[in-house]
């Protein structure tokens, strides 16, 4: 069939079996602002009852976008929201209040502090799903967490939707953990206190991806970027345990030419990575590079010639944050880092990892999501993801802390599985998973292990051993391994 297109052409509609649309008219496509106020771009996003929403937590404490979004919702009178943030802090005490009110009724995100520990005892209609780093990235990419509307805070963005974390006023690092929320929800919203110049200078988030910009006074405080977990242990205690860290690191010979490594945030994985960067100095040893997060310590290194490259995803504290406003070096995004269903991440080449815990047990599970008495105060990170990529997974605690054994028989939360766990270090011994002959060869005689059943002896000898837990039968969170599978369940709280 022939027939005229709009350009006074005459164009044959089925060409060797395959058929094509008559050209049918061309416009000139505006460039304008994206620029409007929280509500409208809600409103114009098509907002609605029982959506779900994603925010990342670059900004830690300091945060204020996921709070003031969540007024602008309530003010919308919008019910049912499930919140789909990478974690919440005690900054957002305020989602308490959302949440009884019935603003906020799920949530499939790390939630720490303050709001953990009400959800633990006033279960939400839905769990409260706990994914690693990686684990997140994958499941809003397979489609198995949905995003309608993405609230990415940026330090900087232009009226376009081009967005940074990297430079203005309340720079908090890379965007690292939103690039995914961009590229799936159906809808993405950028919310900055700093309007520059198109074309914005840095770009994790382009504005291919974003329908809204939204200027605001301040996106947060980025001084509360460092709180609490990330100040660097002055214990003597915990100091020793993470000398003890690179002791085992040095016997098993992972402290080489070309090593790659990552620490965790928590004190004394801090004070491992300032011990490891004196271990390189005094071996003349030159590291590949550091993984992970960005914090003053590895950087300390890196100035000093013992890391050839920084290779972050995301920044700890405000000398890192000024650092690559500077020298940009290699930032990756969660996804490069840690997504299960990609290719290759950048954990898979990890030859050390140092990781916190809230307990360990005698099989060498690993928790850090609840407490010992079962509330659910921490979120899993890169916990699961970094100890299955590295060769070698070091987990610190100390045997007990006050009157409570940290190892045990079995852990409160399955965090992450004995599987991928190698070494634990207390301060009261070193326990190596049985299942790494390789590594039990590799230090004998360089290092004193002891059973882990001897040091959950010592802790149930010391502190009286645990206590039992009455908890309900409702079920408040499940853990999730980074496929998508459950790994454990978390019962509510009595009060």
């Amino acid at each position: 069939m022939v027939v005229k297109n709009i350009a006074g052409r005459d164009i044959i509609t089925e060409i060797s079996g395959k058929t094509y649309k008559p050209f049918a008219g061309a416009k000139k496509y505006s460039w304008c602002s994206k620029v409007t106020n929280l509500s409208d771009a809600l409103k114009k996003c098509g907002l609605k009852d029982g959506q779900t929403l994603s925010f990342h937590h670059q900004l830690r404490n300091g945060d204020f976008v996921i709070n003031m979004t969540l007024d602008a919702v309530q003010e919308l009178g919008v019910k049912n929201i499930m919140m789909a943030q990478t974690a919440i802090f005690d900054v957002h005490k305020p989602v308490i209040d959302f949440i009884k009110e019935g603003t906020v009724t799920r949530v499939e995100g790390s939630i720490n502090g303050v709001v953990g520990d009400y959800v633990s005892k006033h279960p939400l209609p839905y769990p409260v799903v706990l994914r690693s780093h990686g684990g997140r990235w994958a499941a809003i990419k397979t489609g198995e967490l949905p995003i309608d509307i993405a609230i990415i805070a940026a330090s900087s963005a232009d009226i376009r939707g081009n967005c940074t974390g990297i430079i203005g006023k309340s720079a908090f690092g890379p965007i690292s953990y939103s690039e995914v929320d961009a590229m799936h929800a159906n809808h993405v919203i950028v919310v900055t206190d700093n309007i520059v110049e198109y074309p914005c200078r840095h770009q994790e988030i382009q504005e291919r991806y974003v329908d809204y910009v939204v200027d605001v006074n301040r996106i947060g405080d980025p001084s509360k970027i460092v709180s609490g977990s990330l100040k660097i242990t002055e214990d003597p205690m915990k100091q020793q345990i993470a000398h003890d860290c690179i002791e085992l690191m040095d016997a098993a010979g992972i402290i080489k030419d070309g090593m790659v490594f990552q620490s965790g945030a928590g004190g004394i994985s801090l004070a491992a990575v300032k011990y490891l960067g004196e271990r390189l100095e005094e071996k003349d040893i030159v590291a590949s590079c550091a993984t992970g997060g960005l914090t003053k310590f590895i950087i300390d290194i890196y100035k000093a010639g013992r890391v050839k490259c920084l290779y972050y995803s995301q920044v700890f504290d405000d000398d890192s944050v000024k650092y690559i406003q500077e020298n940009l070096e290699m930032p990756a995004d969660i996804g490069h880092y840690a997504d299960p269903t990609s290719k290759g991440r950048t954990i898979d080449s990890l030859d050390t990892v140092v990781l916190g815990a809230t307990e360990v047990d005698v099989d060498f599970n690993v928790n850090v999501n609840t407490h010992s008495d079962g509330r659910m105060l921490h979120g899993i990170g890169g916990h699961q993801d970094t100890a299955a990529g590295s060769s070698l997974c070091i987990i610190t605690a100390p045997v007990f802390r006050k009157t409570n054994p940290i190892v045990r028989e079995k852990v409160t939360t399955i965090t992450t599985p004995g599987a991928v766990i190698d070494a634990i270090v207390t301060n009261k011994g070193i326990a190596i998973n049985p299942k790494r002959k390789d590594l039990l060869e590799k230090i004998k005689g360089k290092i004193d292990v002891a059973p882990i059943d001897e040091l959950k002896n010592i802790a149930y000898d010391t502190t009286g051993g645990t206590e039992e837990l009455d908890l309900g039968e409702e079920i408040v969170g499940i853990t999730k391994w980074f496929d998508g599978t459950v790994l454990d369940i978390i019962k509510r709280v009595k009060e």
